[in-house]
């Protein structure tokens, strides 16, 4: 995944949690005694990445056998760092961890353990506080008021820290981008600036296109990267008129198009964990819809694995299938490049360098591969 292409005939030597070499059948010094996997003409992918997630320990697993090895949270929370440090120290079975701080908002909220900026002047001690708990980014949420969310990033910008996540109701799409928001989740901000009448999923199916080559080209310009949770939205969408639904679906797909375009960053992330898109088979439900509007599937699996680890800023970590990297790998059948629906066919799952099986037990190596190791949701094409 680092440019599209598929080696063919190769071994991978795996050595403890890591990737040792990556060389053609023959080719791979193997001492004495390795234990063996013929894939049997398998395909090896970098385990996926969920970039946009809200994690509950009863559902970690539904992650790793959804092939899902690592995963951006949304929504950071007290009780989170323990189970990050158990999968950790591998007495949880779950995907490595990135989080994001609990929301930032203005009051009442909507969520536990959000951070109220509801005066400019909380925002400092606010931000100063999520970078000594330790949290990769700070999340914005909906309600902030623009002056707020403008002390949040410049307390942001001092500590150090980025900012990501929605756009609020009260600052301009145009304004987020010019003060450097990571990333945008949702496509809300451009939900404003885009539909006729704002309010909610259906809203979608009547928007301004006029509007939307500029916004692409912003977005582009600015270097926002955007997370489009196509899978939660389709679960929105059911509840809709088919006309409506099929409308908001394609203008959605739209605007994903002409961000991608234009040369805007998209990150695969599906909002799970909110009883909404199901934890870990919802990725593939992502993916889908990526290319259905007119990603290649090169580029929507890019998005779940090499563009999710470059915006991580853990490219030497995952994202790719490389010496040095965690042996996060997915053995596959069928070719995902031809037909991204491949990445439902999983034999297994090697997390941090064990094999997955179906119980949730973990061996460094196994001497065959079995026939269905990973498979505890239904991952076939949704009905």
């Amino acid at each position: 995944m680092d440019f599209e292409r598929v080696l063919r005939d190769q071994t991978i030597v795996v050595t403890g949690d890591r990737i040792a070499a990556v060389a053609p059948d023959g080719a791979a010094a193997l001492p004495e005694g390795t234990p063996t996997i013929d894939a049997g003409g398998a395909y090896v992918t970098p385990g996926l990445i969920d970039m946009h997630v809200h994690i509950r320990r009863r559902e970690l697993r539904g992650y790793v056998y959804a092939g899902i090895t690592s995963v951006r949270n949304m929504w950071g929370y007290q009780a989170l760092p323990s189970t990050m440090r158990a999968i950790e120290d591998g007495t949880l079975l779950g995907p490595t961890i990135y989080s994001a701080s609990p929301g930032l908002d203005a009051s009442p909220g909507v969520w536990p353990e959000t951070q109220f900026v509801d005066d400019p002047s909380q925002a400092e001690s606010v931000v100063a506080a999520q970078v000594a708990a330790g949290w990769r980014f700070l999340k914005v949420y909906n309600s902030l008021s623009l002056e707020s969310y403008d002390a949040i990033v410049d307390s942001a910008r001092a500590h150090g820290i980025r900012f990501l996540g929605h756009v609020s109701n009260q600052v301009p799409i145009e304004h987020a981008l010019d003060s450097g928001q990571a990333s945008i989740e949702h496509l809300r901000g451009y939900d404003f600036a885009l539909q006729r009448n704002p309010g909610g999923a259906a809203a979608w199916a009547d928007i301004d296109m006029s509007r939307l080559p500029a916004l692409a080209a912003h977005t582009a310009a600015a270097g926002t990267w955007n997370c489009p949770t196509i899978a939660v939205f389709d679960v929105l969408l059911r509840s809709v008129d088919p006309t409506t639904r099929e409308r908001a679906i394609a203008n959605r797909a739209a605007v994903i198009r002409d961000l991608h375009q234009a040369g805007a960053r998209l990150l695969a992330g599906t909002d799970s964990g909110i009883d909404l898109a199901v934890p870990g088979a919802s990725i593939h439900v992502e993916l889908g819809g990526l290319v259905a509007a007119g990603l290649t599937p090169y580029e929507a699996i890019r998005a779940a694995t090499s563009g999710g680890a470059e915006f991580l800023e853990e490219e030497a970590e995952i994202g790719t299938i490389a010496p040095g990297r965690r042996a996060d790998l997915l053995l596959i059948d069928g070719n995902p490049l031809e037909d991204v629906d491949a990445l439902r066919s999983i034999r297994t799952v090697i997390l941090r360098g064990s094999w997955i099986a179906l119980d949730g037990s973990r061996t460094p190596l196994l001497p065959r591969v079995p026939e269905r190791t990973v498979s505890p949701r239904d991952l076939s094409r949704p009905r």
